[in-house]
This record gives structure tokens, C-alpha cells and sequence, in this order.
């Protein structure tokens, strides 16, 4: 009965925001921004192994080796079986799992045409007596890694580079809206359910985990909770406020959940600010609940890529057109 009422309300509480005015152009990467997310090209060894075939699309498990590091990069590729270049979506899964509700975004995505690439997390253990620094390593090496990932991808046949998009939920989108900012082969984002300033969503969160964590910093460092969040507004660089100018407001589609306590609403709405207020679907859903919304926002999802992603559509071959030629 929840879930029936959950999905009634969903339908009903469902509201999209449209950009009008100007574009908000993307300022350009700073020098030592870039500097900061560059990383050692090549030095990839690859093991692919095919673990389902549909009629439209098989799954492949990939796995990336790359010299001077002991984790493995781990994607699970949708590769759609329709001929030509397809476009590519590179997705972040949320923070508790690698398939849970991506999984079933990517089959959507083959089936419809597009090549789809969930690139796998690292599992990260907080260590209650290291430094702040690993959380910002931790979200660091994220996005390195997607852009590892991003590289071999651009190699295999069937992929159009030119037609890239990224696709995250939660920490997932937390992880994408970095990658926005400083991977320009992507092109359009998809950012669900993220927020920041991180420090301020580490505060605020009623996530168990995280909620955990930060007790451990303000008891083991014996400070108050503004200097906590004070001492990681400093120390993380991978925040998506703070790289959101340097994303084109028009290239990005949010959903935005108003009773969210996972990924407080209100740092929702500041990462929408700081983005320039792009396009969005809010829902009258918390967190875990926004799930329910998904089949809709798909749809938003897939008419958003279509439009960004259109094929130029050729002029019918005339005697004035072949005069030109």
C-alpha cells in the first residue's frame, strides 16, 4: 500500500523547470584546475568478458589494469547492436551499490541505441585516525578513473566520440557534476539526487555512514561541528559547487527531490543555483522514494539526450544542391 501511495503521489508531485533567457556559458578551467585532474595517458591493459546477449544490446564485464595502481577499473558495458556510431553514457552508480537502479537506466539507455557504461566505485573505508585529505582523495581518484574509463571506451568501434554524455544518482551524480567541469569530451550531464557544498551535506545528512564519519572527526579532533565543516569546505577540491562555473548551464538536467534527508534539499537546490538554474524535474519524494519517479524522469532523460544529440538531418539530394558540390 505505501508503495501504491508513493507512486500516486509521485505522479501527482512531479514538476519539470525550463531554462528561458541567455545561455550560461561554462568559464574556462583555471590552469591549475586542470592541473589538479590530469593524470598519465595510456598504460590501460583490458580483460572483456560478454555475460549476456539481447536482441538489441549485449553486456559485457571490462576490466581496465592501469600501470602504477593496485585497483582495477571495473565498467559494465551496454553495447547497443545497431550499425553506425552511437552516442556513449558514462554513469556513476549511487554510493551503496554498483547496479541498483543504474542498471536498469543502462538497458534502458542500449535499448534505445546508446552505448551505456556503469564505471564501477572503489570501496572506500574511513579512517577515523587518517587525515581529512582522504576524503577528497577519495573523490578525486573517482574522477580520474571515469576519465581512464572514458578513454579506453573512445577506442572501441561503435562509439561516437563526438556524442558523449555522463549520468549519475546520489554520489554517483556528486561524482558526474566534477566530471562536467573537467572532462570536456562529455558533453551533457545527467545530475540526480546530488547537492553541495559537501561539507555542508556531510552536516546535515541522516545517512547512518556519513552521519558516523563526521561524529568521528568533531569527537577524535575535539571540534565543534563548524569546525569540522569548516576544515572540509577547505580540504575537499572535488565539490560540485565550487566547480559549477566552469559547467554550460544548458548541457545539464538535475532531479531534485523536496524531502530529501540523504542529500539535504536545500544543498539540491544550491548545486542548482550554482549550475545557473538549468533544467530540472522535482519531485514531492525524499531520497530512497525519488525511485519511484524514475520511470517518468527517464523520459525526460531520453527526450533531454535526444535533443542534445540529433543527428543532423541531410537535405534532400536536388539539382541545386548537386550543382553546388
Amino acid at each position: 500500500m505505501i508503495l501504491v501511495l508513493a507512486a500516486l503521489f509521485t505522479g501527482a508531485g512531479c514538476a519539470s523547470y525550463q531554462t528561458s533567457g541567455s545561455p550560461r556559458a561554462a568559464l574556462p578551467l583555471p590552469p591549475e584546475i586542470q592541473q589538479y585532474y590530469r593524470y598519465p595517458s595510456g598504460g590501460l591493459t583490458e580483460a572483456v568478458r560478454i555475460t549476456e546477449q539481447h536482441s538489441d544490446y549485449s553486456v559485457q564485464d571490462v576490466t581496465l589494469l592501469v600501470h602504477g595502481s593496485l585497483e582495477p577499473i571495473q565498467v559494465t558495458w551496454f553495447a547497443p547492436k545497431l550499425p553506425g556510431p552511437r552516442p556513449l553514457i558514462l554513469i556513476s552508480p549511487i554510493r551503496g551499490s554498483d547496479t541498483i537502479v543504474v542498471d536498469d537506466c543502462a538497458r534502458v539507455f542500449a535499448s534505445n541505441g546508446y552505448h551505456a557504461a556503469i564505471v564501477k566505485r572503489v570501496r572506500f573505508k574511513f579512517d577515523p585516525d587518517g587525515p581529512l585529505a582522504q576524503v577528497e582523495n577519495t573523490l578525486h581518484a573517482a574522477v580520474i578513473r571515469h576519465r581512464q574509463a572514458l578513454d579506453w571506451l573512445l577506442t572501441q568501434p561503435g562509439v561516437d566520440p563526438d556524442r558523449v554524455a555522463s549520468f549519475g544518482i546520489s554520489y554517483g551524480a556528486i561524482i558526474d557534476a566534477a566530471l562536467a567541469a573537467v572532462e570536456p569530451r562529455v558533453k551533457v550531464h545527467v545530475i540526480d539526487l546530488a547537492g553541495g557544498p559537501l561539507a555542508g551535506v556531510m552536516r546535515s545528512t541522516d545517512e547512518l555512514g556519513l552521519r558516523r564519519n563526521w561524529d568521528c572527526i568533531r569527537r577524535g579532533r575535539n571540534l565543534t561541528n563548524k569546525q569540522v565543516y569548516e576544515d572540509l569546505q577547505e580540504v575537499i577540491r572535488t565539490d560540485p559547487v565550487k566547480l559549477a562555473p566552469y559547467v554550460a548551464r544548458d548541457d545539464v538536467l538535475m532531479l531534485i527531490a523536496r524531502f530529501d534527508h540523504s542529500v539535504p534539499t536545500r544543498y539540491q537546490l544550491k548545486l542548482w543555483r550554482a549550475l545557473g538554474k538549468p533544467r530540472a524535474d522535482f519531485v514531492l519524494l525524499g531520497h530512497y522514494t525519488s525511485i519511484l519517479a524514475l520511470p517518468a524522469h527517464r523520459l525526460s532523460i531520453m527526450k533531454f539526450f535526444e535533443d542534445k544529440f540529433a543527428e543532423p538531418t541531410q537535405p534532400p539530394i536536388t539539382g541545386a544542391n548537386q550543382a553546388k558540390k
